[in-house]
């Protein structure tokens, strides 16, 4: 997908959630991707925070320096917040017409988790879909290995989350 129109999209999840964090829009642009069915062409690898897209993390700094979205450090100390710009995206409106249905299913589904919840959902559907770990209790043992702050009781609630989002997207 063209420069310009992963910028719409970004600019248009931006937008919609008005303050968004970098884990947040990552794993939010990962999702519709991988299960909404968005080519954006962003290739991810797993992360300190679950998966990951330096492309991604590119396009949003290309997009502060055009002033499409500004990102500010968190007061705290931890975490950015990514809110929009005082410029626009040159927006093909056909892309975000296109795939609209599916980015308003991504944000029905994935906007309101916490960036939290998003990490494990994201690394559970990394390891089982994009790594390739079928069998569901690899899956778990793995993730609980690359998530060890997490319980293992919560990844294992979060894997049965994402089985009834994956059934419900076939």
């Amino acid at each position: 997908m063209a420069q310009e129109h992963r910028f719409a999209i970004i600019r248009y999840l931006v937008d919609n959630l008005k303050d968004v964090g970098k884990i947040k829009i990552q794993k939010l642009i990962y999702f519709l991707q991988f299960i909404c069915k968005v080519p954006l062409g962003y290739v991810y690898k797993m992360h300190y925070y679950g998966p990951y897209s330096d492309e991604l993390n590119d396009d949003l700094i290309v997009m502060q320096s055009n002033e499409n979205v500004k990102i500010e450090v968190d007061p705290s100390g931890y975490g950015y917040h990514i809110i929009p710009g005082t410029e626009a995206v040159a927006i093909d409106e056909n892309v975000l017409t296109k795939y609209s249905e599916q980015i308003d299913k991504c944000l029905g589904e994935f906007g309101d988790f916490s960036p939290n919840q998003l990490e494990i959902i994201s690394t559970l559907h990394f390891v089982k879909y994009v790594a390739g770990v079928s069998d569901e209790k690899k899956v778990i043992e793995k993730t609980v290995m690359l998530k060890p702050v997490f319980p293992k009781s919560l990844i294992e609630e979060t894997y049965k989350q994402l089985e009834g989002i994956m059934n419900s997207a076939s």
